[in-house]
């Protein structure tokens, strides 16, 4: 470090030094030695700007990969819906078919929906939610579901039959001080999962409120029975036993089945979806009806063509986006975890698929690889592919997309080779930030450091420049002292 000292002038015979006493540039001069101790952060800078970069052309790889996931689950879909359905009137009912459905016009008639049961607690009701229901002596409440037979006039049954449903554990719940109130014995039963809804319901009147309860399932078989053991009062709100003479609880709603014909084929459902009626379709129904309704089911590969084009363009961009990523002059330039996977996929789609039929690889549906890399589809070719065999297109496809989005699943996943780079650039990215801290801490100290020490040394030469002017003032008298003698 080269330092201004005092001189003396040639011309003059004084000496002379810049300076503020002195005429020296600290701040300048500090700017400067800073300029140089910066560099290891500006080095700091230009690490965490790669690493940023390669973050985001992963990014943008990974994007890619969760785009061809998603079109590959689309495909999946698509190849287990080989056939198509329409109804006559939509209102009454919708259908849904797979692939083990049978082309076919099939005629319905919804004689009845299926439906839950509904109990209600007698009026009047209770005046509070919190008022107590008995002295909370001990009481047991046992619902069971089953089959009632009998009909009820005015929601009460008469000794009517009940068989219970062997599927279903009957399942009994305590009533005790802790919980005798309406509020409480609603509480209690839907506590008890026992495929009952209980709530209370306000019909405005001087003691409203009162115990509603739902069965949770529709069907005739999901009829209620609840039996109760201790407190009179607890079994007055809601004992219902169908085949005692009379009920505590009144029935609102009866449980039954949907009753439908197919071509004059009579059919009960315990639900409004209707599965297995006609082969590989699903009825869902919604109206009752006087008159038939046609629900018509063919072959389809309009979806399956679409999802198989949304195929190729996910690979293809997902393919430029790694290309580009690892490319010569790229921040990911040979990136093995990019070209591997890369490799992987390309290997994935130009396969043979182990189904059964007579299509076991994309290229005899009319998609293939190109030169470049990218897949290309042949219209022409998959629409003759799919009318000559559209089952057999349909089970590749089901085969290829579950591969795909298995494989891509892999890869996404949180262990996957994607979020793992991904996570080790950003701990990098992290830790550029915490050295960064620390030399920053390190730069501040140093400065303050030679801010100390050129003031101490403008200190210094300003009391030197002060000394050499009293010299200077002393030897221009020398030649007067002598001339006195």
């Amino acid at each position: 470090m080269a330092t201004t000292l005092p001189s003396l002038s040639a011309n003059t015979g004084t000496l002379t030094a810049a300076g503020v006493g002195s005429g020296l540039d600290v701040k300048g001069m500090v700017s400067q030695l800073m300029a140089v101790e910066q560099r290891p952060m500006t080095l700091l800078a230009t690490k965490e700007a790669s690493y940023q970069f390669k973050l985001s052309s992963l990014g943008s790889v990974q994007g890619s990969l969760s785009a061809l996931q998603t079109t590959a689950q689309s495909l999946k879909t698509a190849g287990s819906a080989a056939y198509s359905t329409s109804v006559s009137d939509s209102t009454v009912l919708s259908a849904t078919a797979d692939s083990t459905a049978a082309s076919g016009n099939y005629a319905l008639q919804v004689t009845k929906l299926a439906q839950v049961q509904k109990l209600v607690s007698p009026a009047p009701g209770l005046a509070d939610t919190t008022s107590t229901v008995g002295l909370g002596g001990a009481t047991s409440i046992t619902i069971t579901l089953g089959t009632t037979s009998g009909t009820p006039v005015d929601g009460q049954y008469a000794s009517a039959g009940f068989v219970a449903d062997p599927a279903r554990t009957p399942v009994t719940l305590s009533i005790d001080s802790s919980n005798n109130t309406l509020a409480g014995i609603r509480d209690a039963i839907n506590a008890a999962n026992a495929g009952v809804t209980a709530s209370i319901i306000n019909d405005g009147s001087s003691a409203p409120y009162r115990l509603a309860l739902t069965s949770n399932s529709s069907g005739a078989a999901s009829s209620m029975q609840l039996t109760v053991s201790g407190e009179a009062a607890v079994k007055s709100l809601v004992g219902f036993d169908p085949t005692e003479p009379s009920q505590s609880l009144s029935e609102t709603q009866t449980a039954r089945n949907a009753l439908l014909t197919v071509d004059g084929v009579s059919v009960s459902s315990a639900s409004n979806s209707v599965a297995g009626a006609i082969q590989g379709v699903t009825l869902n129904l919604t109206k009752e009806t006087t008159s038939a309704v046609t629900v018509a089911v063919q072959r389809s590969s309009s979806q399956l063509s679409a999802a198989l084009s949304s195929l190729v363009s996910a690979y293809n961009s997902a393919n430029k986006a790694m290309a580009g990523a690892s490319a010569k002059g790229a921040v990911l330039q040979g990136n093995s975890t990019v070209l591997s996977i890369q490799r992987q996929v390309r290997a994935l789609l130009g396969g043979v698929q182990s189904v059964s039929g007579s299509y076991t690889t994309l290229s005899q549906l009319g998609i293939s690889f190109q030169k470049d890399g990218s897949l290309a589809l042949d219209a022409s070719k998959l629409n003759a592919a799919l009318s000559a065999d559209v089952v057999s297109a349909s089970a590749l496809a089901l085969a290829l997309g579950s591969a795909v989005k298995t494989f891509a699943d892999g890869l996404l996943g949180f262990s996957g080779p994607i979020p793992t780079a991904t996570a080790g650039i950003s701990r990098s990215i992290t830790d550029i930030g915490t050295q960064r801290v620390k030399l920053q801490s390190r730069l501040d100290a140093t400065q303050v450091r030679y801010q100390k020490q050129f003031r101490a040394l403008d200190t210094l030469m300003s009391g030197m420049n002060t000394t050499a002017t009293f010299l200077t003032q002393q030897l221009g008298n020398l030649p007067n002292y002598y001339n006195k003698g």
